[in-house]
């Protein structure tokens, strides 16, 4: 039986973070949220090396003694204050040893999707069993997706990432950003794909 999934609700500008057994996903998520779990965590992914995902990641990756992956193209973010917006907030990005994802990689129960259009590096992560979506800043509900005007996005690879993510039987939706779609997901996808060849 898959492990349910908790969210941990991100807080202003601070992405959502999630974790399902030995695995959260982004680390945006406060020390003391992630804390009541740290003992279970030994892995943490990042669907993107935006700062509002990883702001949080040396302190969570330390904590939970666990090992950090992010998908290969946007290994740059974690060194560059400009890709990964950190300069934004007047910080530097999280420096922390990785691993590097690639479209297919399974980790657990979730296979890697390779999806670029947010970042080029984006990725977001399916659990077949039962169909949950880690979507990280791809796809959101109501038929929102993420903006491709910031370094190394792009429309076209959006366009085709969210097709990509249709064919998948999701069940359930967890997003970067507002409030998870727990069943029922799949026509929140289907408007996502829809309404990204519209606003083009």
């Amino acid at each position: 039986m898959s492990e349910s999934i908790i969210w941990l609700s991100g807080t202003g500008w601070r992405a959502n973070s999630y974790i399902a057994g030995n695995i959260l996903f982004d680390a945006a998520a406060s020390a003391d949220a992630v804390y009541p779990y740290k003992d279970q965590i030994d892995t943490i992914i990042l669907t993107h090396g935006h700062y509002d995902h990883t702001v949080n990641l040396v302190k969570l990756a330390e904590l939970c003694s666990a090992k950090v992956m992010i998908g290969e193209y946007d290994l740059p973010f974690l060194s560059d204050a400009k890709l990964s917006l950190a300069n934004q907030f007047g910080e530097q990005p999280p420096k922390y040893p990785v691993e590097i994802l690639k479209d297919g990689d399974k980790v657990g129960e979730f296979t890697v999707y390779h999806t670029p259009g947010h970042t080029h590096g984006s990725i977001c992560l399916f659990r077949e069993s039962d169909g949950a979506l880690i979507a990280g800043d791809t796809i959101f509900p109501n038929g929102s997706f993420g903006r491709f005007d910031l370094s190394t996005g792009n429309h076209a690879e959006l366009i085709s990432s969210i097709n990509r993510i249709a064919e998948l039987p999701v069940e359930s939706l967890w997003c970067g950003h507002e409030m998870p779609v727990v069943k029922d997901a799949k026509r929140h996808v289907l408007l996502s794909q829809y309404d990204v060849v519209r606003y083009g």
